[in-house]
Parts: structure tokens; sequence; C-alpha cells
């Protein structure tokens, strides 16, 4: 295969990768992208597939496409025994931003600072003021609906697109909770309402978990790499699973291996300039693989602090009936798939409450839709169950806290001792758990629900206070890589770049130093586009 100059390399097309090829190729960067997977043809989607329809599908051998098998297959993980933790990955163009749920919530200065303010671990280098343009620039760009409010705890927004309007049980939900004294919210989301930028609206077909047909939501393919390989400054490599990082006697980045999925085959591209993202997990084990004599402890990590510092949230979910919504007849509550409202996080750091950091309340599956799992939940059978599934299918209620897990430097990824793939490069292995201060949340989180399920007089499902879903479920994982002023203390500065090799830059959720209690995918394009606007000026300059 001959060898092309490119200016840089970029390690995955998801969110991240997406967004720094779409950024570098329209500054004349020359950019080669490796991709581990393949290319999603949107024909392939069962977006619009019904049920019974797809049953007869697989009698015929048919399958959708299976976004999650690949890096199952090729890159299984392992965890301590009594441990567990859910890993959810994507392989193939686009990543995660294929099926991902759309919520896209700002990060404030309450999340940068508050490690400064509690004393736990360390705080972002960067406030509001610095990414808050980059927000501007995403939400016009990809399009994002919401509402009009603004509060530390979650920042507004003036270009977000029209909110959808809510469904009846929201509507309830909503009246409850403002009774309890606690604010809800338009719910926002990366889905047209209205066209946007040469797109279509959504239609609100609530199939979003298979992929869209229309490109109505946002997804690194339709709304950023098509706009790169437009440039003409744009190489993508499909199926190139790359394993290590290469440096030259320097210490700086010189090379990436990487091996062809499909024939086996290792190979090596030259290197100025490399971007890993792919995605905190995959993006942390080719870091610490890439180890040399300058790096010993993996690219960049004479600070120990890759593959430490793991952390996202935990969650639980809690389903209850409206009485006022009993009988009603079913509507299509579909909407943009997903909740329309949101209850944003209300406690402040000053706020005596026994423990640190707070939580959110994401709130989907409300009303008619393709959720009636409660009936396996109910008492009866026959005749009289059905009738009482019909009776309480618009009246389905579901609240879903998402808390924020402080960054343990035990919770970690390594590579060291693990099993190898058939390529012989060692895989991860993640030891993950809650601490006190999780336990401690835990309790307030569900009395929180209990207390908003009272005033609006919903009558719950059985549930079990404390249970949690398995960790790793929100799959928004942070920190492994993280950004901070002090290079003893994080492998990332401000910029997204490596203290040590500044050749490289890390702009997946990687380097977030705190998950806070909010999804991440707005922001890690907003960190991307900053860190690469940065990197273009450095690039400019000769510095990198």
């Amino acid at each position: 295969m001959a060898t092309q100059d490119y200016d840089l390399v970029v390690i995955g097309s998801g969110a991240a990768g997406g967004m720094a090829a779409w950024n570098l190729t329209r500054k004349g960067a020359k950019v080669l992208m490796l991709e581990a997977g393949e290319k999603y043809e949107r024909s392939h989607f069962w977006s619009h597939v019904k049920p019974w329809e797809a049953r007869e599908r697989r009698r015929r051998g048919e399958r959708s496409p299976a976004f999650e098998s690949l890096p199952l297959r090729e890159s299984p993980y392992e965890t301590p025994a009594g441990q567990s933790f859910l890993l959810r990955r994507v392989w193939g163009v686009g990543g995660k931003t294929n099926i991902w749920g759309r919520v896209s919530l700002r990060y404030g200065d309450l999340n940068f600072t508050e490690p400064a303010i509690d004393g736990w671990e360390i705080p972002w280098p960067v406030r509001y003021r610095d990414i808050a343009p980059y927000y501007d620039n995403v939400e016009r760009l990809i399009g994002v609906c919401g509402g009009d409010d603004d509060s530390k705890f979650l920042p507004g927004s003036r270009h977000h697109l029209p909110p959808p309007n809510l469904r009846c049980g929201e509507v309830l939900l909503r009246k409850g909770a403002a009774r309890a004294g606690y604010k809800v919210v338009r719910g926002r989301r990366a889905v047209l309402t209205q066209d946007h930028n040469g797109r279509a609206k959504c239609h609100y077909c609530g199939a979003c978990g298979r992929g869209c047909d229309i490109g109505a939501f946002f997804n690194s393919p339709d709304y950023l790499l098509a706009d790169a390989f437009a440039t003409g400054n744009l190489t993508l490599r499909e199926n190139a699973i790359v394993s290590h990082i290469l440096t030259g006697d320097d210490g700086k980045a010189n090379g990436v291996r990487y091996f062809e999925r499909l024939t086996g085959e290792e190979r090596t591209e030259p290197a100025k300039r490399v971007v890993v993202a792919a995605s905190t997990v995959d993006s942390t084990r080719i870091l610490l693989n890439s180890k040399s004599s300058a790096h010993p402890n993996g690219i960049g990590n004479g600070s120990d602090v890759i593959g430490r510092y793991l952390c996202e949230q935990f969650r639980f979910h809690v389903f209850a009936f409206a009485p006022q919504l009993y009988g009603r007849p079913s509507t299509n509550d579909d909407g943009i798939s997903g909740g329309h409202i949101y209850i944003p996080r209300f406690e402040s750091p000053e706020e005596k409450r026994g423990y640190l950091r707070g939580f959110g309340i994401q709130l989907w599956g409300i009303g008619c839709g393709s959720n009636a799992q409660f009936a396996e939940r109910l008492p009866g059978f026959g005749l009289e169950l059905k009738k009482e599934v019909r009776k309480r299918y618009p009246a389905l209620i579901q609240m879903h806290p998402y808390g924020e897990v402080l960054p343990y430097r035990d919770n970690r990824i390594t590579v060291d001792g693990t099993h190898h793939d058939r390529f012989g490069v060692p895989t991860i292995r993640i030891e993950y758990k809650l601490g006190e201060n999780e336990r401690k949340m835990i309790p307030r989180m569900y009395d929180v629900v209990e207390e908003m399920l009272h005033s609006m007089k919903a009558e719950p499902l059985p549930y079990k206070r404390g249970e949690l879903d398995e960790l790793g479920s929100a799959i928004h994982e942070h920190g492994t890589c993280r950004m901070g002023d002090d290079p003893k203390k994080s492998a990332l500065n401000g910029y997204m770049q490596m203290h040590e090799v500044p050749n490289v830059f890390v702009v997946d959720g990687s380097g977030f130093p705190t998950p806070t209690e909010k999804n991440p995918t707005l922001s890690i394009l907003a960190f991307a586009w900053r860190a690469t606007d940065h990197m273009a000026e450095q690039m400019r300059l000769g510095n990198v």
C-alpha cells in the first residue's frame, strides 16, 4: 500500500473523531482516519420494521445491524471476581453516534470548579466562558431542540430548536414535581424538530435506537464526515484496529500501528501528529499499550494517571402509573424517542447533604410506546391480566436518576497481565466500584423520586430501595486520560494536548476529569472542536 503524506492521523470516527476530522479538514489539513469497523448503510437499518416484520425477516435469515457485537468479538474485556461492569462499544463508522440517546446538556462552571470547592481531586483546567462559544457552535451545526431555561446547574442556550410537545404523563409529572418543589425543564436532544442546515426534521417514528434512516438526529457520518469528505482532505481506512502509537528517540509520536481486521495483516502508518478519539476505554487501551523506552508506562503516562480515575454515573429505574390516565385510549407517544422533559440537578455544594456532587433525573419511557414489559410484574393471568395491562398502558411513568461518581484512583483500566486478542495485543481489565460518597447519595435519590410520585398520586410498581443498574450501564465513561494544569496529576492540558507528547491530542471523554451527572456527547463535540482549533493554530506556528 502506497503511503501518502498526511498531516495527522485520527483514531476513531465517532463524535470526537468526527469533529476532529470535520474541523481540521476544513482548515486544509490532510487527515487519515483509522476506524476499527465498517460503514453502516442506512438502507440496512430496521428503523421502521415492525415487530411482526422483524420476526419474518429473522426467519428468512436477515439480521439488523449488530452495532455492538464487533468489539466483544475482537477485543473482549475482563473484570475482577465479584465485580461487574457493562461496557457497551460500537466499532463502525460513526461509533455510538449511530444509536446514541441524543441527550445534549451543557456543563457549567459548577461542574468545572466543584472539585476545587469540595476538595475531591483536580478541577477542570477550563471555565464556562472558554467553552460556551463552542457549545453555541455545536448547537448551530447539529441542531439541538430544547427550552429556554437557564441555571447554574444547567446553562441555557439561545440556539435551541423548538422542543416537542409533552406527553400526557409528562404534563402530570411536571405538575407533581412542581408541587414537591422540583423544577422540570424541557429535554434537550440533538434531534431536528424542524428542517435544519438542509436536513429533514424528525417524523417522530420513535425508533432512534435502531439508527435513523433519514439522518434527523446528530450522527458523525451524516453531520461531520460527509462535510469532511467533501473537502477532499479526508481519507478513511475502515477495519483498521489500532494497537499502538509509535514514538521516536525524541519521545514524540511518529507513527501508528494497526491491524487490518479482515486479513490480519499488521501495518504501520507514519504520523506527524495523532488525534486519539476511540472513545474512553479503547483510547486508554491504545495509550497504555503504547510502551517504549521513552514511555515505559504507556505513551504520555509519566504521571501514572492514564487508565486511572475511571468514572461515569450510576443509575436506577422506578416505574409507576398515573391513575388519572387509567383506561384512556392509547395514543401515539413515540415523539423524538426518549424523554421530552428532564429534571436537572438542584443541590449546591454549600448545602449540607452528607455527600459531594449530585444527580439529575431522566424521564424516558412515559406514555404509550414499546414499553409494556411492566405486564410481567402485574399479578393475575388470562383475560383479567390483559384488561389490567390495557388499562395501565397509557398511564406508565418512568424515572431514571443519574448520580455522579467521584474519580477514585483505583477505579481503573489496565492492560498488564490481561489476555491477548487474536493479533497478540493485550486487552483490557476494568476495575470499578462505588465509594462511600455514592452510597450516601443513593437514599436521597430514592427520596426525591418518591416525593414526586407521591405528589402526583402515582402508583409505583414494586421496587427495592438501594437497587442500582449494573455499573457501566450509563455508557458515559470518563477520566482515564484527564485534563489538568499540573502535569504530575494529569495527562492532558486544557486543550486536550498531552503534557509529555505535544503532538498527541486525546479528544474524547477520557480527557474529562469528572463525569458530572450529565450526558457527555455535546461536551465531547465542543471540547474536540476547541482542541482541534488549538491544534491547527499550533500546526500553523510550527509548534507541533
